[in-house]
């Protein structure tokens, strides 16, 4: 990967995250995604202001290999991929406890007006934060 800064959040699984098969049911990726996109733009203090909020408007996830109950955190690491005028795209890797792959993903988010939730220009300000967390290659 190009010199971006990767952020990487640990997310504990639980008991109740699993399905009949014994594997982390399908629909908990999703919340997994979620936490590790609150944990990257916690760090980044820009969800929402005055001025603009920002939405999913897109995800893709694919699976690699089923995730078992461990007491140990799968880490998912997060990035930038893509940053457009409006819009702007998060990568994911969620590893397991052995450091293997377990699924990818991609969310793009949208810059939209706070009060109208109309798209809007990304503000300088946000793109300036987001850069150092833009990568070209993984």
């Amino acid at each position: 990967m190009s010199q971006a800064q990767v952020v990487r959040v640990p997310v504990y699984r639980r008991f109740s995250d699993l399905d009949v098969l014994g594997h982390v049911n399908n629909v908990v990726f999703h919340d997994y995604l979620q936490e590790a996109r609150v944990g990257l733009l916690r760090d980044l203090s820009f969800v929402r202001s005055a001025e603009f909020a920002q939405v999913v408007v897109e995800q893709r996830l694919r699976h690699r290999k089923p995730l078992l109950l461990a007491p140990e955190p799968i880490q998912i690491d997060t990035w930038i991929t893509r940053m457009g005028n409006s819009s702007y795209t998060i990568a994911y890797e969620i590893r397991d406890e052995h450091g293997d792959l377990a699924a990818d993903a991609e969310t793009v988010m949208a810059v939209v007006d706070a009060t109208t939730g109309r798209p809007i220009r990304m503000p300088e300000r946000l793109r300036d934060v987001l850069a150092p967390l833009l990568a070209t290659t993984h």
